[in-house]
C-alpha cells in the first residue's frame, strides 16, 4: 500500500478520479534534511500514466489546458510537465510513459485539486460514446467533491 503524503492527498484523489487517469508517484515536501526522493517544503509534485485511449488522452488534454493555460494564467506556481520515461533498457516500452504536476515557491495543493474539481464539473466534456445516466452522473460529482473535502487517496 502507498502512503501518499498528506499535502497531496486531495489532489492525487481528483487525479485518479478522471477515467484514464492514474497517479504512480507523489511528494508533498517535507522540511530538512531531505532523504532520497524527497522535495524541499513548499514544492511538491503528482507522477501520473495516461491510458492509451479515448478516455486517457481527452483527460491529459484537459489537465494540459486547465493546468498551463488557465491555472497558470492565474498567477498560480504549477506547472504540467512533459512527457517523461526511463531509458528503454531499464523498462518495458510503451508501457512506462508518465507526466507530472509540480507546484513550487508555496503554491498549495489544494487549490489546484478544488480548481481541478471545479473546472471538471462545468467545463469537461468526456469522449464520445455512451453518455452516463444522471443518476451515474450525479455518483461521479458526489465522489469528486468528496475527494475536495475529504482527501481520498
Amino acid at each position: 500500500m502507498r502512503v501518499i503524503d498528506p499535502p497531496v492527498q486531495r489532489l492525487v484523489g481528483a487525479l485518479n478520479a478522471f477515467d484514464g487517469i492514474e497517479t504512480i508517484g507523489s511528494c508533498g515536501g517535507h522540511p530538512a534534511p531531505l532523504r532520497g526522493g524527497q522535495w524541499a517544503a513548499g514544492s511538491w509534485y503528482v507522477k501520473f500514466r495516461v491510458d492509451k485511449n479515448a478516455h486517457g488522452w481527452r483527460a491529459l488534454e484537459f489537465l494540459a489546458w486547465l493546468v498551463n493555460n488557465s491555472y497558470q494564467r492565474n498567477n498560480h506556481h504549477v506547472t504540467l510537465l512533459y512527457p517523461i520515461a526511463p531509458p528503454p533498457f531499464l523498462n518495458t516500452p510503451g508501457e512506462v510513459l508518465a507526466f507530472a504536476l509540480e507546484g513550487y515557491d508555496g503554491e498549495g495543493p489544494d487549490a489546484l485539486a478544488d480548481w481541478m474539481v471545479e473546472c471538471w464539473e462545468n467545463a469537461y466534456i468526456p469522449p464520445r460514446g455512451r453518455r452516463p445516466s444522471s443518476n451515474e452522473a450525479a455518483s461521479t460529482r458526489r465522489a469528486r467533491r468528496t475527494v475536495v473535502a475529504g482527501g481520498s487517496s
